[in-house]
C-alpha cells in the first residue's frame, strides 16, 4: 500500500567543503525535479560556508550540519535515517541535475518490480558521455587497475562502461544512485567500516545477494564534474582510504578473490605508481602532489610485503 504522506523521492547530498559545487548542484534541482520531491543535505563539518550558504539560498532544504568529517557511508547513513520517500536519490555535489533523469529512474523502478538500485547516465561538463558502470572487482580487474593497464588494453570493464544503453549491471557509481526503500530495508544501510570509496559497490554486492537487481538507465545526461572535494589537499588520505576499503571489501565477499591475491596485485602496482610518481617529480611536474603520492604507495607497498596496516 503506497503510503500517501511519504514524498515519491527523497534526494541524499553529502557535502564536504564544495560551497559553490553545491549551490549549483541545488540549484538545479530546485529548477528540474518536482516541487513535492525530499531534498536532504549532511555537510561533513565544512568550513568553507557551505552550511551558511545552504541556509541563505536554499531555505526548503533539510540541513544537517556535522561537526566532523564522519566519511561517506556514515555521512549518507544520517540521511537516509531522516528520508522519507519511496525511492532515495543519493547524489554528489559535484553534480547537477538535468530535465527528466528524476522521472527515468522512477518510471524504471515502477516497472521493474526486481529493481532495487538503479544509475541514471552521466556526463561531463562538455557532455561526453560518462562511465558510471563497473564489473564487481577482482585481482585481475584490480591488477588491470593498479598496474594504469586497463587504460590500454581492451578490457570487459571498458567495454561494459561504455555501453549506453538501460540494462542490468553489476554496480552502478555511488555519484547518483538511487535505491527502493524496500531494498533499502532488505540489505540495511552503507558499510561504515568503509569510510571512503568501495561504499557502493559493496551496496550494489549486497543487493545482487539479496535477490534484488542493479540497472543503469539511460535518459538525459546527469551532468557530472567529478571532482574529489579536499583531493588535492589530502592526497595521500585519500590514497589509503581507498586502498583500506578495497581491503575491506575483499575480506566481506571472500568469492571476488582472495586478499592474498590483492597483496600480490598491490605490489605490483604500488611499484609502477613509485616509478610514476618518482620520475613526475624529478621532471619537476607537481612535486607537492607526486610527494604525497609517493608516500602513500610506499605504504601501499608496504602492506603488500608484510600485510600490516596502512
Amino acid at each position: 500500500m503506497v503510503d500517501r504522506d511519504r514524498p515519491r523521492l527523497s534526494i541524499v547530498i553529502l557535502n564536504w567543503n564544495t560551497a559553490d559545487l553545491l549551490s549549483a548542484c541545488l540549484g538545479s534541482i530546485r529548477r528540474h525535479v518536482a516541487a513535492d520531491a525530499e531534498v536532504i543535505v549532511v555537510d561533513n563539518g565544512s568550513h568553507d560556508g557551505s552550511v551558511e550558504r545552504v541556509r541563505r539560498e536554499f531555505p526548503h532544504v533539510l540541513l544537517i550540519p556535522l561537526d566532523s568529517n564522519h566519511g561517506f557511508s556514515r555521512g549518507n547513513n544520517i540521511a537516509l535515517e531522516r528520508a522519507r520517500g519511496e525511492f532515495i536519490l543519493l547524489l554528489n555535489p559535484d553534480t547537477e541535475m538535468r530535465p527528466g533523469v528524476v522521472e527515468a529512474l522512477v518510471d524504471h523502478f515502477e516497472r521493474t518490480p526486481r529493481a532495487g538500485i538503479a544509475g541514471p547516465k552521466l556526463e561531463y561538463p562538455d557532455g561526453r558521455h560518462q562511465p558510471s558502470v563497473a564489473l564487481f572487482p577482482t585481482p585481475w580487474i584490480e591488477f588491470l587497475r593498479q598496474t594504469m593497464l586497463g587504460h590500454f588494453l581492451p578490457t570487459r570493464n571498458r567495454a561494459e562502461s561504455r555501453r549506453d544503453e538501460t540494462r542490468k549491471v553489476d554496480m552502478v557509481t555511488g555519484a547518483a544512485l538511487c535505491i527502493r526503500r524496500e531494498c533499502l530495508e532488505d540489505i540495511g544501510p552503507l558499510d561504515e567500516s568503509l569510510f571512503m570509496y568501495y561504499e557502493d559497490t559493496d551496496w550494489c554486492r549486497r543487493a545482487w545477494d539479496a535477490g534484488w537487481e542493479v540497472w543503469y538507465v539511460t535518459c538525459p545526461g546527469l551532468m557530472h564534474v567529478k571532482t574529489a572535494a579536499g583531493a588535492a589537499h589530502a592526497r595521500t588520505r585519500t590514497l589509503l582510504d581507498s586502498q583500506r576499503s578495497m581491503i575491506r571489501y575483499f575480506e566481506k565477499h571472500p568469492g571476488s578473490g582472495s586478499v592474498g591475491a590483492l597483496r600480490v596485485v598491490t605490489l605490483c602496482g604500488s611499484l609502477l605508481r613509485i616509478l610514476r610518481a618518482a620520475l613526475l617529480w624529478v621532471g619537476g611536474r607537481n612535486r607537492s602532489d607526486q610527494a604525497a603520492r609517493l608516500r602513500a604507495h610506499g605504504r601501499q607497498l608496504r602492506w603488500a610485503l608484510t600485510g600490516g596496516g596502512l
